[in-house]
């Protein structure tokens, strides 16, 4: 699927994908740029605003040693804003496909053994890598062990236990952390600051871009959606079957994640809040206490096998069923504990 990159040009001066940038910079200047990289991160830090990054700052025609960054306003950088740069080739996921397919991968090959248009670099973007397949990986590996003269190729991924060795040992390795929490909300601050970041950046297991995704498409709903379900849970008569179709809808993970965010938050005050009536120091765990807290620990379990289930094709609405079955077991069971 091809990209238009005007659309995360603006988004390239993100402070936690500046090193990374400033690395190529470097590289290009001293004439060591690899012929591959690897953008590797969690899902929402901005792999796909990097590698265009890369892409523009390759292309630029009037790098100096002083920037970190392209121009702009040469030629080439224009082809590359107007989104049809002829020696920029981007892959990625069609429709509603969940793997990349392995002809699109022959073809970006093929065409990065072609001749430059502009006579200078060429560029290749798989954007999210990790969704080819094993056959799509094996047609890349030749690219990867005998790329041609002045060409790079960006790789992005969230999950590179996906890839075989023999694609992620011949690529340069960009890894993105995911900024302290000051410096992601002062970041969406300046882009909304109007959007209560702090619970979707939570959601978003604090990475900005996915948090501001969250915000874009209506997730601002799903924290007063979620609120009633815990509360629902504790009722003995409660409609496991029903709770379960409340729960889904929009942003199936981000339904999971807030609930494991309320078990953990659970947890949490378990550890610091003595028990009821017993006068106990809140380190000193009472036999009850401890016994919640591994249950807990099992519906954590189960909730986040479940968002690893979502990746496949699950049915969803069991899913629900059975982790709101074993956390609504769990508080009925020790009703008298109070948490959040």
């Amino acid at each position: 699927m091809m990209t238009d990159s005007s659309t995360v040009q603006p988004d390239f001066m993100a402070p936690w994908l500046m090193v990374a940038r400033q690395y190529v910079a470097r590289a290009m200047r001293e004439d060591k740029l690899s012929h591959a990289f690897l953008i590797q991160g969690q899902a929402g830090l901005g792999q796909r605003v990097l590698a265009e990054s890369i892409a523009q700052l390759v292309l630029c025609e009037n790098l100096t040693t002083a920037q970190s960054h392209a121009c702009g306003h040469c030629a080439s950088c224009m082809l590359y804003l107007s989104g049809g740069h002829p020696d920029v080739h981007r892959v990625g996921l069609v429709d509603e496909k969940k793997q990349i397919s392995v002809n699109d991968v022959r073809e970006l090959s093929a065409e990065l053994q072609l001749k430059s248009y502009r006579g200078g670099a060429k560029l290749g973007i798989i954007d999210p890598a990790d969704a080819m397949n094993l056959n799509g990986m094996n047609a890349l590996l030749k690219t990867l062990e005998e790329p041609s003269r002045n060409t790079l190729l960006i790789l992005t991924c969230a999950r590179v236990d996906r890839f075989p060795a023999t694609i992620a040992s011949r690529c340069q390795r960009i890894k993105l952390r995911v900024p302290t929490r000051k410096v992601a909300l002062s970041w969406l601050s300046a882009q909304d600051s109007n959007v209560a970041w702090d619970g979707l950046l939570d959601l978003a297991s604090g990475a900005p871009f996915a948090a501001r995704e969250l915000a874009a498409g209506g997730a601002l709903e799903l924290d007063a959606q979620m609120a009633t379900v815990p509360e629902l849970l504790t009722r003995p008569n409660a409609d496991l079957v029903e709770l379960a179709e409340r729960c889904q809808g929009s942003f199936p993970a981000e339904r999971f994640r807030w609930l494991e965010l309320w078990v953990s938050d659970r947890i949490r005050k378990l550890f610091v809040t003595p028990s009821a009536g017993s006068g106990s120091a809140p380190a000193v765990l009472s036999t009850a206490r401890r016994r919640h807290l591994q249950g807990l620990y099992s519906v954590l379990d189960t909730l986040r096998a479940s968002q690893g289930a979502l990746r496949g094709s699950a049915n969803v609405t069991l899913l629900w069923e059975q982790v709101l079955g074993s956390l609504s077991r769990e508080l009925l069971r020790v009703r008298p504990v109070r948490g959040r």
